[in-house]
């Protein structure tokens, strides 16, 4: 069994990476330890989470160092030496500047570098003080093909690195009760900012309504951003407000996708879509835009179908071919699930992450 000391910035579970790597702590057959590099302005907010790391028999401890790296690099040093850690496992840029120093403080030791995501345009200093980071560490996690490209695009060394693709587990599921003959909605989850492309939706639901003569249609937008007004305002222009329903953010995902006969996902820059893996895990054929790391989920044809990410014709077109299609869609239903549970899983999110750590264990012994 190895010993994995766990580096993350992130305090919260709101955000998705805190969630996984809790379950990822909590079951996985290796033993884990925490470490917060905190802020003067969050030590409340991480003494608030402590307990239930205590609950889980994750050893979990903190510095409030602010951005003095050389004193995070002193605690993770003190902690390596009392438990004697095996793997160290980081999780963004900020605690991927403690590499070089833990390097040389312990030669030795296993470290791991998980990138869940792609920050766009980063000035040259950060650029270069992100490279110096991401040299020191010899093993790498992506959440994706798409972001394991973008990140070798824009620093080639990780091509010379130990790099594997483990994909996001869906958390937000439940056991889907909803028989699939009973389900009658439209379903899309998202922030509403633009990149999310959801503005396309409303002009396919417009040509579904008032080109196609179709008023047996009905859309449920999840979520909220700043680009609400805009899409209201297309909604009310196009006459839809029966049609096309602006949820908001909920924390009932499930009981939407519960009813969802066909979710909707016109995204262009998802770096892996955990939204569409959790419609996917709940029997929810899947509609995406041919954009990112969506053609990773979503095998056209098969649970669901690729469409040009900008092509409101094209997305209603889609629709109500599915929509009208119970046999096909059906199939399409079952192989979402399918796919879902041996890919994109919390189990095999943390199956995937248990034999990475048997191997770099096991490289030790030889």
């Amino acid at each position: 069994m190895a010993r994995i000391l766990n580096v993350i910035s992130a305090v919260t579970p709101m955000g998705g990476t805190v969630t996984k790597l809790r379950a990822l702590m909590k079951s996985s057959r290796h033993q884990h330890y925490l470490y917060h590099p905190g802020y003067t302005e969050n030590q409340l907010e991480i003494e608030s989470e402590l307990p239930y790391y205590a609950s889980i028999g994750v050893p979990a401890s903190y510095g409030i160092h602010n951005r003095k790296v050389w004193k995070h690099v002193q605690e993770i040093h003190r902690l390596v030496r009392t438990h004697d850690i095996d793997i160290i496992h980081f999780y963004f840029h900020f605690e991927n500047l403690f590499a070089p120093f833990i390097r040389l403080l312990h030669p030795k030791i296993k470290m791991i570098r998980s990138i869940v995501g792609f920050d766009k345009e980063l000035p040259f200093y950060r650029r270069a003080l992100v490279g110096a980071g991401l040299f020191s560490v010899p093993n790498y996690v992506f959440i994706s093909q798409y972001i394991k490209r973008l990140y070798e695009d824009t620093y080639p060394l990780l091509k010379k690195k130990h790099t594997r693709i483990i994909y996001n587990g869906a958390v937000n599921v439940v056991p889907a009760i909803t028989p699939l003959k009973d389900r009658k909605w439209l379903v899309t989850t998202s922030g509403l900012c633009e990149r999310k492309n959801v503005l396309v939706l409303i002009e396919a639901m417009n040509l579904i309504r008032n080109q196609y003569g179709r008023k047996d249609i009905k859309l449920y937008i999840l979520g909220d951003g700043p680009e609400r007004e805009k899409i209201t305002n297309l909604v009310d222009k196009c006459h839809l407000n029966n049609q096309v329903v602006l949820v908001g953010y909920t924390n009932n995902v499930p009981a939407y996708l519960n009813q969802c006969a066909i979710y909707v996902h016109p995204a262009t820059t998802e770096g892996f879509g955990i939204a569409v893996t959790e419609a996917m895990e709940m029997y929810c054929p899947c509609i995406v835009a041919d954009k990112g790391a969506l053609p990773e989920l979503v095998k056209d044809g098969e649970n669901g179908y690729l469409v040009s990410a900008y092509d409101a014709k094209q997305w209603a077109e889609m629709i109500l071919h599915l929509w009208d299609n119970q046999t096909l869609r059906f199939k399409q239903s079952e192989e979402s699930h399918r796919r879902a549970v041996e890919q994109f899983s919390l189990q095999a999110f943390i199956d995937s992450h248990d034999q990475l750590y048997d191997e770099l264990i096991n490289k030790n012994k030889t």
